[in-house]
């Protein structure tokens, strides 16, 4: 369900041990990929036309 939530199918992942650290699925999180946003693995580039930071994360491209 969380995955269908984040749209996480195929390479969007968020490992287990960032799962540890962050507790869960912060709010902001999900309020921003409502909003559009997308996930990217760890490590990534936003795509073109979209910048990362929001949520004090560089995981989500806006």
């Amino acid at each position: 369900m969380i995955k269908k939530i984040l749209n996480l199918e195929h390479a969007q992942k968020i490992s287990k041990s960032e799962q540890k650290t962050i507790k869960g699925i912060p709010e902001c999180w999900v309020q921003a990929i409502e909003a559009g946003c997308i996930l990217i693995p760890a490590g990534g580039v936003c795509p073109m036309d979209t910048t990362p930071g929001i949520c004090s994360s560089g995981r989500l491209c806006c």
